[in-house]
């Protein structure tokens, strides 16, 4: 039986040869296949990172872009509103020096004297109170001509009253 043994054992080296071969040739392929894999996951695994890099730079620059459009922006706002801010205050003072030349030709020029300065003051601050003052530096001003204009008035009618009253004598 040994004999019969290694005659069927001799034919089956061939086949199991083969087979090893076989075996060998496809542990070859799958290892080439995986360090095929390997290297792909490697390169994949760098562009990822790489990508990574560029999505984190992107978005910095993004950001760093955003803030300073921002400031940029704001700075300009900024110089606009000071700007504004010059022309209204000058163009409030062009108003407020337009009424007082007026208010002074109009004293100046008084041709009635029944009409007297008292009731110019008052028609002035008639006109003043219909105004519609656009800030409240405006109306500061206009409430402080008003109050002037009324001390003049009283001054006035002071002086008048100090030259009408003459002194008598006392017995």
């Amino acid at each position: 039986m040994d004999q019969e043994e290694t005659k069927q054992d001799l034919p089956h080296e061939p086949e199991s040869q083969n087979e090893i071969e076989k075996l060998t040739e496809k542990l070859n392929q799958i290892s080439g296949e995986l360090s095929t894999l390997k290297t792909n996951v490697e390169k994949r695994k760098s562009e990822t990172t790489t990508l990574k890099i560029l999505f984190y730079t992107a978005l910095a620059v993004l950001l760093f872009g955003f803030i300073y459009t921002n400031q940029t922006l704001q700075r300009a706002q900024h110089n606009n509103l000071e700007a504004n801010i010059t022309a209204l205050q000058s163009q409030i003072n062009y108003n407020l020096l337009t009424l007082q030349k007026k208010l002074h030709e109009e004293i100046i020029n008084m041709e009635k004297p029944k009409r007297g300065l008292h009731n110019s003051i008052k028609d002035m601050n008639k006109a003043l109170s219909a105004l519609q003052p656009e800030t409240q530096t405006m109306d500061s001003l206009i409430r402080k001509l008003q109050k002037d204009s009324q001390e003049l008035s009283n001054m006035v009618r002071r002086e008048q009253k100090d030259n009408n009253f003459t002194p008598e004598a006392v017995p």
